[in-house]
């Protein structure tokens, strides 16, 4: 029984001639890839991605400099991919308009979506498939976010009438129908999109890499590859830094009951990782499926006496951590004390006037701030339903002689996020590597 299949390739897969047929080859080799995303040609050494130079070329004729050279590159960078392809695709007719949509004044949006646009049409070109707008298929709301009643409405009695598609990444229609593009570096937004419009089986995004490691191969050389893991797992990563995908894709695709494949452009035979709702029956897995962290945080520790009492007391905290612009990574409380876990380097550049707030507006005991943090989650499906996990994961780090400043469990109970001294955390996600997703016996 066939499949319905929404793949993802982002810029990497369009650095030269030889990479999209490298991407071709991969939709070729299963007739059930029926729609395709496509990104605009990425970074290629020292040459910058299309999107820059289009960009690079808004500014300058905003500020009436001559664009060109800039304009040339690209051409160059087009040029050699529709030369090795070896499609009869009209390039220079495509820069022409794009030369007078710059000089027109089309907005920074419109002409940084241009990348995209071109290359799907090229791309469609090579495969003999149709090519189709995102312009006419995406939409965002007046808040500037993805109208998705809109667009799963619109897309999926578009996509009815092509069996097979190419569609462009990076941009759709505004409220106000003019061209809007999404944040940089999101690609996997508009994939998503066409795989809940379609109702897709699988939506597959091909990278530069797959590998995701259940501990950091810097520090646990042998970490096992994930091959199997939860749309619950990755929104728990995400949050310790891994980014594996965008949580608002996490969340698009894991209501629709969408799974993922992240798979490797360079090594199209691999199997890449399997994301989706729950765990599949054959995953053999044990606890938890990674241990992940990041260095480098400060602990604010506000102590005052009876603040559990204090109704507003968290609104003023964290009101004032909002004024500043400083996000809080984590935050414990106790009766007379919360500790607050805040990045390094943006707390440090405003760490007097924010303590001085503090003692203005709170008149706190007292404030002391602690450096040199470490978080590390570890992460599982089992973390909420194993007996003796805790138990587990504290004797392993004490017989390492490791100190935990600071433990703290999830309400989903998928992870268990531990503080140590930034010193101590090598050893301690060797440790913990080793108790909970090798499962070693613990003496």
């Amino acid at each position: 029984m066939s499949s319905l299949i929404v793949s993802r390739f982002g810029g990497n897969a369009a650095v030269s001639s030889l990479e999209v047929r490298k991407a071709a080859e991969i939709v070729k080799a299963n007739p059930d890839r029926r729609y395709v995303i496509v990104s605009a040609p990425g970074a290629d050494h020292d040459k910058l991605g299309i999107t820059d130079l289009l960009y690079v070329c808004h500014s300058q004729r905003s500020s009436s400099e001559n664009y060109d050279s800039i304009l040339e590159k690209i051409y160059e960078r087009y040029s050699e991919i529709v030369s090795g392809l070896g499609i009869k695709f009209n390039i220079d007719a495509e820069l022409l308009e794009l030369k007078q949509d710059i000089e027109t004044g089309k907005t920074l949006d419109y002409i940084g979506s241009r990348g995209e646009y071109i290359m799907a049409k090229i791309f469609a070109d090579y495969l003999d498939w149709p090519f189709v707008d995102a312009k006419d298929i995406l939409f965002f709301g007046k808040d500037g976010e993805p109208d998705r009643e809109r667009t799963f409405s619109t897309a999926s009695k578009i996509l009815q009438g092509f069996e097979r598609a190419v569609i462009p990444s990076f941009y759709g229609t505004s409220y106000d129908g003019s061209i809007k593009t999404f944040p940089r570096g999101d690609c996997d937004t508009a994939g998503a999109l066409v795989a809940c419009s379609v109702k897709a089986d699988l939506f597959e995004k091909w990278s530069e890499t797959a590998k995701i490691y259940s501990a950091d191969p810097s520090v646990v050389p042998d970490a096992e590859l994930v091959r199997n893991i939860t749309y619950g797992e990755v929104l728990e990563l995400n949050y310790i830094g891994m980014d594996i995908v965008t949580d608002s894709v996490v969340f698009m695709l894991s209501d629709m009951g969408i799974p993922m494949m992240i798979s490797s452009i360079n090594n199209a035979d691999d199997e890449g990782m399997n994301v989706s709702p729950v765990l599949p029956e054959n995953s053999m897995r044990d606890v938890a499926v990674c241990v992940a962290g990041r260095k480098g945080f400060n602990v604010i520790n506000i102590r005052k006496y009876g603040l559990n009492r204090i109704y507003d007391f968290g609104q003023k905290l964290f009101g004032l951590f909002a004024k500043h612009r400083i996000a809080c990574q984590h935050y414990l409380s106790g009766i007379h004390q919360m500790s607050v876990v805040l990045k390094a380097p943006m707390f440090e550049l405003r760490r007097d006037e924010i303590i001085s707030d503090i003692k203005r507006e709170i008149h706190p005991d007292s404030v002391t701030v602690e450096r040199g943090l470490s978080l590390i989650a570890v992460v599982g499906e089992g973390m909420g339903t194993v007996k003796g996990i805790f138990s587990k994961i504290l004797t392993a780090l004490s017989l390492a002689s490791i100190k935990v400043k600071m433990i703290d469990q999830g309400s989903d109970r998928l992870n268990i996020i531990l503080g140590v001294s930034d010193n101590d955390y090598a050893n301690a996600v060797k440790a913990l590597y080793k108790a909970v997703v090798l499962n070693e016996v613990i003496i």
